[in-house]
């Protein structure tokens, strides 16, 4: 069912006079130098601010990135690889963490270093860098020269304290906020400690890729054809796609993986049905990404390690993946139903709810839709490994869930992430505690629901030339939304049903066709549009392309 929404809800764009000197002067479409105006380009820009959008150049924006002090004593410890170094790689079970620990993998096996690596279990230890960890790899048969964190580590001060003590070098490439304590690695690359702005809005692929990249320390065409890694992790730990820096990155890194070298990923695209050569980031964020995700979710991440080596499996370990995405899926649908039928948190607890049943694994994910179907700060929690509670936690704009977590940081066992969302582990034993100071601080905070940026702009004047000309400022993502267009509508709807059952519609507007996706209810005339939303795509269809424009909200006035 096609969502309503009030015009209140929506910040109207209408172009004025000034798009039009932006059009002459980028020699782009009025439409293009309109959404130019919404990113708060103007006449009197800068040329980098310009230069920010229409396609940035990788080469510039890498020049512009400062990683801090740490990258050139990881550069010198890392001279000292070669085919006689023992390295462990530790890494995270999302995206972001199995990209990263990917490429530092495949870097090691360029110096002919003999490397492994590891993952934690995020129900039996949860996010970070553990001690015990580090006592079984200093204790392994196995030997260690050099054990390298990826997308943790920043604040685990005793686990690198550990690893030190046993004679173990470590390196901790991060993207974590850091606050309090750090942690004394031989040398710590995360640039929220002393890097520069450009360089915080990586993603810790990002940061390790960066850093290979700024040191020479593969040829670069080696370093081109590893950008599927960065590419695929900064879109799914949603960094900002408004740095030019993380747009060029996965602009070259889609490119890759069009034609990916990786028998395991192109299996599993195919799996999902995905027309590989038409690759774009929606795709991947929303049937790629969530398999990956999927394994480190319900069991171990593993399984999404072996997607990017080659084997004889890798068709196999892609259905695997996609069959835990269903169950997932399934998963995720239960936990939303408990919510919604109130079967958890009573009156007392309306922001932190706890299921007994429910699996600790696949919290986050329903956490984030409950956050943005309430516009409401919300904790999820689930018991693991006992005595150990896990929780996420989901925040709207404008607040900060790190912040939240470090004010009650004397009851937990371990907690981090980022401004907008966090993780922690607490003792069975202090849950009730915790549960009630955090229902009170999330009870007390004033969400102001954001307004989307919707330009105003006639289907009648949007066609495929203008579209894949405003495609130049993608990759869309977080901070640089895809371009959602509205347009007034009075009168009665003018639609016809469209496929196999009816199920959805074409809705006629100015001479164009509006499809909306599950939109039968329209035919009904039950609701009194003031406008629609909706935005462009192109489709591919036997080997021609064309413009469709999709139906995604009806506006329906002032609440």
């Amino acid at each position: 069912m096609i969502p309503s929404c009030s015009e209140e809800k929506l910040r109207l764009w209408e172009p004025n006079g000034s798009t039009g000197n932006l059009a002459r002067e980028f020699r782009c479409s009025d439409f293009m130098a309109s959404l130019l105006w919404m990113r708060g380009v103007g006449e009197d820009s800068s040329q980098e601010e310009k230069r920010n959008w229409v396609k940035p150049d990788l080469d510039y924006w890498m020049d512009q990135a400062d990683l801090g002090r740490g990258s050139d004593d990881a550069c010198k410890i890392w001279s000292t690889v070669s085919e006689n170094s023992n390295i462990v790689v530790y890494g995270d079970y999302d995206v972001d963490g199995i990209a990263s620990t990917t490429f530092m993998l495949e870097l090691a096996m360029l110096r002919k270093a003999r490397v492994r690596y590891y993952i934690p279990h995020r129900y039996n230890q949860g996010y970070g860098f553990h001690r015990s960890v580090v006592r079984t790899i200093a204790k392994s048969s196995r030997k260690c020269d050099l054990l390298i964190v990826v997308d943790c580590g920043t604040q685990n001060v005793e686990a690198t304290e550990l690893a030190r003590s046993f004679g173990i070098p470590v390196i901790i490439f991060d993207h974590h906020l850091a606050r309090g304590e750090l942690s004394a690695s031989d040398a710590l690359i995360n640039p929220h400690v002393d890097g520069n702005e450009l360089s915080r809005k990586l993603c810790a692929a990002g940061v390790v890729w960066s850093w290979a990249w700024k040191n020479e320390l593969a040829p670069r065409d080696w370093l081109m054809r590893s950008l599927d890694l960065p590419a695929l992790a900064t879109i799914a730990d949603c960094v900002p796609m408004s740095s030019p820096l993380n747009r060029a990155i996965v602009r070259e890194g889609l490119e890759v993986l069009r034609t990916s070298r990786r028998p395991g990923l192109k299996s599993l695209m195919r799996g999902v049905d995905l027309d590989i050569p038409t690759l774009d980031t929606d795709a991947l964020s929303m049937r790629v990404i969530p398999c990956l995700n999927a394994a480190g979710r319900l069991e171990l991440a593993d399984l999404s390690m072996k997607i990017f080596f080659p084997s004889i499996s890798v068709h196999q370990h892609a259905q695997e993946l996609i069959d835990l995405n269903r169950r997932r899926r399934d998963l995720s649908t239960k936990i939303i139903s408990d919510i919604e039928r109130g079967r958890v948190g009573g009156d007392n607890y309306r922001h932190v709810l706890f299921g007994e049943d429910w699996p600790a694994g696949v919290l986050s994910s329903v956490a984030s839709q409950v956050c943005c179907s309430r516009d409401a700060p919300v904790v999820l929690a689930a018991p693991a490994q006992p005595p150990i509670i896990r929780g996420t936690l989901r925040v709207p704009v404008g607040v900060d869930a790190e912040l939240i977590l470090s004010s009650i940081s004397d009851e937990l066992v371990s907690w981090g992430g980022h401004r907008m969302a966090a993780g922690f582990s607490v003792n069975s034993a202090n849950w009730l505690s915790v549960q009630r100071r955090l229902e009170d601080i999330l009870a007390g905070i004033k969400c102001v629901p954001e307004k989307e940026d919707i330009l105003c702009w006639s289907p009648a004047e949007i066609d495929l030339i203008s579209w894949k000309d405003a495609e130049r400022l993608g990759p869309f993502g977080v901070g640089n939304p895809h371009p959602r267009l509205y347009c007034s509508h009075s009168g009665d709807i003018c639609a016809e049903p469209m496929g196999k059952n009816g199920n959805h519609v074409k809705i006629f507007v100015e001479g164009r066709e509006l499809l909306g996706f599950s939109g039968e209810h329209l035919l009904k005339n039950e609701v009194s549009p003031s406008g629609w939303v909706y935005k462009p795509r192109v489709n591919f269809w036997r080997s021609s392309e064309n413009l469709q424009l999709v139906l995604e909200r009806v506006v329906v006035g002032a609440a």
